[in-house]
């Protein structure tokens, strides 16, 4: 009986060296394939151009690379919902916005719970940027504030729901929002699109996107209390944000979330890697050269801030229903 006694208490000893072992290791070797990196949009919008500049550099950071994948469709919820059909396996993740969050607040039936995910870090804030056609009324904010003051046909804005939610919350204050009708889009490329092809009257898109267009339409204000990047004030010209206007901002962020169930000792370390991609010259550099600038903000803080998020999305719903 002792030596049976003996045998299994080695036994459990041998047992944890080696489960505490393979831990060990496991963390060591974190993460073990590729990342698969979700973006909820279609491809050629702000996120999709974000995460090819970031996929540049997976190898570096990662050691096993970074795959983007667009899960378009249903204002970013498919791919949000294909985020979390992968499960908590640590190694896809979903590079969102406000957007997929204030679609899934407005269906009654939502397909996931905004609330129920992990926050990895804030990459960026969005400046959701007013842009319209060359040489009408409304081409420069003033100009749009007094046409829409003087009543007459309502201006068409299209974008994606963050995008337009943002510009809105701006007339909303002037007590104009219900002179313009939003309509929003699943993507800002498809909006894009529209706007070019005149079936809106004006877009909201963000900043990559606004310089990407500065020969074709102008941009009349930006939503947020932040100033553009030298090098996009530089093409875009002198544009109004709602600090200089007087007004409060709409600040909405970039955020790469993972399944609610992902370990916290993961979301750690995906934490601190997309921080070393951000820190990284070449994705610095490449973001420069689209207008945009990185913002980080490491998963400690940026789950409160989600929270912020949340809140904001609830007090806006009533704009689209």
């Amino acid at each position: 009986m002792k030596r049976t006694v003996a045998r299994l208490s080695l036994g459990l000893a041998a047992g944890a060296m080696v489960l505490g072992s393979a831990v060990g290791v496991t963390a060591a070797d974190y993460p073990s394939k590729v990342i698969s990196a979700v973006v909820p949009f279609g491809a050629g919008g702000g996120t999709d151009r974000w995460a090819r500049v970031m996929s540049s550099v997976g190898f570096d950071v990662f050691g096993t690379g970074m795959r983007v994948q667009n899960r378009g469709g249903a204002s970013g919820t498919v791919g949000w919902k294909y985020m979390l059909d992968q499960g908590p396996d640590g190694h896809t993740v979903l590079l969102g916005s406000p957007t997929p969050v204030i679609a899934a607040l407005l269906e009654k039936q939502p397909p996931f719970d905004p609330t129920k995910v992990k926050i990895v870090a804030y990459y960026s804030i969005m400046k959701p940027t007013l842009i319209a056609p060359k040489g009408k009324p409304y081409s420069s904010w003033d100009g749009l504030v007094s046409h829409l003051k003087k009543g007459g046909k309502k201006l068409t804005l299209g974008g994606t729901i963050t995008q337009t939610l943002g510009i809105a919350s701006l007339l909303s204050q002037l007590e104009l929002a219900d002179r313009v009708v939003l309509v929003p889009y699943s993507g800002t490329g498809k909006a894009v699109n529209d706007f070019l092809g005149g079936h809106v009257d004006l877009a909201a898109v963000t900043t990559s996107t606004a310089v990407s267009l500065a020969e074709k339409a102008v941009s009349l204000v930006n939503a947020t209390d932040l100033d553009y990047p030298k090098k996009a004030a530089s093409v875009l010209g002198d544009v109004p944000n709602a600090k200089k206007l007087g007004l409060k901002p709409f600040n909405p962020p970039r955020f790469i979330a993972v399944h609610p169930d992902t370990p916290d000792d993961q979301v750690a370390v995906l934490s601190e890697k997309f921080g070393e991609m951000m820190k990284s010259k070449p994705v610095d550099r490449l973001i420069s050269k689209l207008g945009e600038d990185i913002i980080f903000v490491p998963h400690d803080k940026a789950g409160g801030a989600y929270q912020d998020v949340l809140s904001d999305a609830k007090k806006y719903l009533p704009m689209f229903q």
